[in-house]
């Protein structure tokens, strides 16, 4: 009912001044002595509810106002007299959604598990391996290059796109036979269907072209003590800021760092920068002063999927090499 809100109240307000409005609750508000509203040329009144005060009424239909409807309003004025308005519930016009991606810039190493598409609005699911396209630099396309799996965002807009584990993995048999989906040192290109639609049934309209770099293969876990923490001062709502000797998973960062004082988490609004190498963290109340530690979940991975505990390529010849730690210090300045 809300997305019709702003409109139905426009119109309102263009037609009739100050006589009509709609409130944010949906219901008609009007100066006079009592209201009637009618569907088109209906000759009984909607059902509802109304409420009179001293100088205005306001009417709660029992059923949503129906989008595209034009409906008559009689109002009393204080004299006694009806005067008639009417207003057409004007449908949006449809609205391309659009893509993007992170991390961005999407230089990657030859062995990333996974890159998230972010979507303005929800998406048809169930149709991405039909729709996104990768090519190597020659413009042949990766055949095979995405995991089945389908991992959408509650509310239908972020995609993960997981990149096979089987190719992407060294010694599995998918690797052996199909070779990796990214080639180390050359260019790749990520493409989305423009016949890709939301669930309102709008399509992209154009097609969504992605360039991916790829680097060296990443068998590293990441290493907080490389990090480097830009403390804010006391009194302030200045963001915490730390800042990464390289990308990690941009989604696991929204929720894998806590701000702590004593035994109690911060509270306040983490935000992640494009291209997954900044994190920020801005409290809801001023800092105070005084000693804090920064909290790191150890299962943070980065981009290849290795992550505070270990690398995602266990080799058993070699024990893995953890993380030095999952807690960094540090003090707000006066």
């Amino acid at each position: 009912m809300k997305r019709w809100l702003s409109i139905l109240s426009l119109v309102c307000s263009a037609a009739f001044a100050a006589e009509v409005r709609v409130n944010e609750s949906g219901q008609i508000e009007a100066h006079g002595r009592d209201v009637r509203v009618f569907r088109g040329d209906a000759s009984q009144p909607l059902f509802g509810s109304v409420v009179k005060t001293s100088d205005s009424v306001c009417f709660a239909a029992a059923l949503p106002l129906a989008p595209g409807e034009t409906y008559r309003i009689e109002i009393q004025t204080a004299d006694g007299a009806w005067s008639t308005q009417r207003l057409k519930f004007k449908l949006p016009a449809a609205v391309a959604p659009t893509v993007s991606i992170t991390p961005s810039p999407t230089m990657l190493p030859a062995n990333a598990l996974k890159l998230y598409l972010h979507f303005t609005q929800p998406m048809e699911q169930g149709v991405f391996l039909d729709r996104i396209t990768l090519q190597r630099q020659d413009g042949k396309e990766v055949r095979g290059a995405f995991r089945e799996t389908e991992l959408w965002s509650p509310d239908g807009k972020r995609l993960t796109l997981w990149l096979h584990p089987g190719r992407q993995k060294t010694g599995v048999n998918l690797n052996l036979d199909e070779g990796p989906v990214l080639q180390e040192g050359r260019q790749h290109t990520l493409r989305i269907a423009a016949s890709w639609r939301s669930t309102t049934g709008v399509a992209l309209g154009k097609e969504a072209v992605f360039a991916l770099a790829a680097g060296a293969v990443d068998h590293t876990c990441p290493n907080p003590l490389r990090w480097q923490i830009t403390a804010p001062k006391a009194g302030t709502r200045d963001p915490l800021v730390v800042r990464f000797d390289e990308p990690l998973d941009p989604s696991m960062l929204v929720s894998a760092l806590k701000a702590q004082r004593g035994e109690g988490e911060v509270a306040g609004v983490v935000s992640v920068a494009a291209d997954a190498r900044t994190w920020s963290f801005t409290p809801v109340v001023g800092w105070t002063p005084g000693a804090c530690v920064l909290k790191i979940d150890p299962l943070l991975e980065d981009l290849a999927g290795n992550n505070l505990l270990g690398p995602f390529e266990v080799d058993r010849d070699a024990p893995a090499k953890a993380a030095a730690t999952t807690t960094l210090s540090f003090k707000v300045g006066g």
